[in-house]
């Protein structure tokens, strides 16, 4: 059974949270990643995704003068390092987040994708975000079933 340590590359993406949201864009350009972490006084206070900025900020706001602060999730919603693959796809599907922020006794270790844990072609395709969330949970429950067979 995978879980999801084995899905975490080892790199926490972090923006302070006085940061603006162009800077996230930038990051997620440079650093090839879809999640940043929000930190302040060493701690993090939220999350801020790629469906964030185009849910948000697309056509509503500029991401150069609009804080990170403003548009993040907060608080962050954790998972445990050794969640299963299969109810990770449920969690997801369950919370409507395609991203898990993986923690490991108190101490977040990364985050993980849902691109990290579905086939591509589940991904791939033009999908509203119901449509992605009802697959990934056919995918888990799938998974599921296949882990106590």
């Amino acid at each position: 059974m995978d879980t999801l340590r084995k899905f975490l590359s080892g790199t926490i993406h972090t923006v302070p949270e006085n940061s603006m949201v162009q800077d996230v864009i930038d990051k997620f350009n440079s650093e090839k990643t879809t999640a940043c972490l929000i930190e302040k006084d060493g701690k993090y206070i939220g999350i801020i995704t790629r469906e964030d900025i185009i849910s948000k900020i697309i056509g509503k706001k500029d991401p150069k003068s609009t804080r990170t602060d403003d548009v993040m999730s907060s608080p962050i919603y954790t998972v445990d390092i050794g969640m299963s693959k299969s109810d990770a796809c449920i969690k997801i599907s369950e919370q409507k987040r395609q991203h898990l922020v993986v923690e490991e006794n108190g101490r977040i270790m990364g985050i993980v994708s849902v691109r990290d844990l579905v086939p591509k072609d589940l991904t791939s395709a033009s999908l509203t975000g119901v449509e992605l969330f009802h697959k990934v949970r056919k995918y888990g429950d799938q998974l599921l079933k296949d882990e106590k067979a």
